[in-house]
């Protein structure tokens, strides 16, 4: 896929929240100092995941995405995004700047992609979501299911889902800091009823912002 071509390339966000607590003052013997059991460690583990993303782990788990899906960061690209657990992974192409792609069907992908776009520009200048969606769902021959946006810190983000007789896929755009991210979710028509829910829970997850 020609990469100027930025949203209308072929191929394909749990809401963040933050959870936040009081410490609570505890007296300790100085002779027998408390040792974390296997639990306190298995939970810090896991609310550090939740913090990486800024979600928590009660948001993934009512998602069903606890177990399933890892965080990731591109620090250079300025973005994070949930990832599928044990999907091969990808690294800079031509073509995107990481996929990550399931071991068994291959059909199954996710794609991120980063366009240069003029410096303060937001999806909202390439046209509305209808607009954006018609001009995807006509470069790839596709149906469209639905589409969204949403605007969180002066971001907005678009999420438009299409569908063939052989392929589901949903995209995500946004702009930010001059850049135009393209997030392609692909899936065979046949499974998106099995992965219907991990697959938008990852659309949802995508902040274009560290």
């Amino acid at each position: 896929m020609d990469r100027s071509a930025g949203f209308v390339g072929s191929g394909q966000l749990v809401r963040s929240g933050r959870s936040s607590g009081q410490g609570t003052a505890v007296c300790m013997s100085a002779e027998r100092p408390a040792v974390p059991s296997r639990r306190d460690v298995l939970l810090g583990i896991a609310g550090t995941i939740g913090v990486a993303l800024g979600a928590s782990q009660p948001a993934l788990a009512a998602e069903g995405l606890a177990g399933k899906v890892d965080p990731f960061q591109d620090a250079q690209k300025g973005f994070k995004i949930l990832r599928p657990s044990g999907w091969n992974e990808f690294s800079a192409s031509e073509n995107f700047d990481v996929k990550w792609q399931d071991i068994i069907n291959p059909v199954e992908q996710i794609t991120v992609i980063t366009t240069p776009v003029t410096k303060g520009k937001t999806v909202a200048d390439i046209g509305t979501t209808e607009e954006v969606a018609a001009k995807l769902a006509k470069s790839r021959s596709m149906e469209i299911v639905g589409s969204s946006s949403k605007e969180s810190q002066g971001i907005i983000t678009y999420i438009v889902e299409m569908k063939s007789k052989s392929v589901h896929q949903i995209t995500v755009l946004a702009m930010n800091k001059s850049k135009l991210y393209t997030v392609n979710i692909t899936c065979p028509e046949n499974r998106w009823s099995k992965r219907e829910k991990l697959f938008k829970g990852i659309a949802e997850s995508f902040i274009p912002r560290l």
